[in-house]
């Protein structure tokens, strides 16, 4: 073969080899990925062995991985076959029963079938004491996320009007409950106006994110919710800033210099104003009197999403960049 030819061949070939190095590098999955991957394959196992050995001594065992496996990774909707049998067995574990209810009405919703979630949603939360409400109102979360999604309202009061019926004793429970019902009234309205300076000292308003899609995010150094959700706005904001989406952090605390050394801490690299206490201000004008709270404004400076966080707000906030 001709050296020149040969040169020719190798420069095609370490050309594509830096291509799909350079490719590999922009599109390399995270650890969450790669690990719901891997999941994925062993619940589609796991699945066949139950399917297999329904009556065998480990089978609710098996069943319970399963369970606990999607619904941590948030992919419920592969195990509905395995939930939706197991519901069908005559003597089922309450533990267990009360999983795969809440793998049946999360993977509903997330296939789109809101009537179906809501119903099954009535059942799940009589699973619960009534001072145990917070398991239960994270997954009426993800429902009105899903309810949001879909543009269904109704679905949204339901969904409330059904844990609010169980935990109607738990003053803290309703609380929270009548506190998002009155955010979710802003849906569709112009965002309320900000106008305050930020940690820097410079004047910070709305207005300052014209034509951008913007998360409004409430939160506070104490409040763990509002923690667990910062990776992953981080990386809605890593990835999607370019693009025009942007976040404006409102902090409850008191302290200007702890948010500011948190902030760094926990590398939030987008703005942050203060509302301590959470009275008065920027929290009266959003309906926020418990956090987390997030709204998330449309280019149109409108509220188009009220709460949403995980899976949904970053399906959220790529739908609103689209329009």
């Amino acid at each position: 073969m001709p050296v020149t030819r040969f040169a020719i061949i190798l420069l095609v070939i370490t050309s594509a080899w830096f291509a799909t190095r350079s490719a590999d590098a922009q599109e390399r999955p995270t650890f969450r990925q790669t690990l719901q991957a891997r999941q994925r394959e062993t619940v589609k196992v796991v699945a066949d062995y139950i399917a297999s050995h329904p009556e065998g001594d480990d089978a609710d065992e098996a069943r319970t991985w399963v369970f606990e496996t999607v619904i941590a990774g948030g992919f419920e909707q592969e195990a509905l076959s395995v939930a939706r049998s197991c519901l069908e067995r005559p003597q089922v574990d309450p533990a267990l029963r009360t999983l795969a209810l809440q793998v049946v009405c999360v993977g509903a919703a997330r296939q789109g079938d809101l009537v179906a979630a809501q119903t099954v949603y009535a059942q799940y939360v009589r699973g619960f004491r009534v001072q145990s409400p917070f398991k239960a109102l994270d997954v009426a979360s993800v429902l009105a996320a899903r309810a949001q999604l879909a543009g269904d309202r109704e679905t949204i009061r339901g969904i409330y009007d059904a844990f609010s019926s169980q935990f109607a004793l738990n003053s803290q429970a309703t609380e929270i409950v009548e506190n998002r019902l009155a955010r979710m009234d802003l849906l569709g309205k112009p965002a309320p106006a900000i106008q305050t300076t930020d940690l820097e000292g410079q004047a910070a308003s709305l207005t300052d994110f014209a034509g951008k899609v913007v998360l409004v995010d409430f939160w506070a150094t104490n409040c763990a919710p509002c923690i667990a959700e910062f990776p992953n706005l981080r990386r809605l904001y890593r990835q999607h800033q370019g693009a025009g989406f942007e976040i404006l952090g409102v902090s409850f605390d008191d302290s200007p210099q702890s948010v500011a050394s948190f902030a760094k801490q926990q590398q939030l690299p987008w703005r942050q104003v203060m509302n301590p206490g959470g009275r008065g201000g920027i929290a009266d004008k959003f309906q926020t009197r418990t956090i987390p709270a997030l709204f998330l404004v449309n280019r149109k400076g409108e509220i188009a999403f009220v709460d949403v966080r995980g899976d949904e707000l970053r399906e959220a906030v790529e739908k609103l960049l689209k329009e």
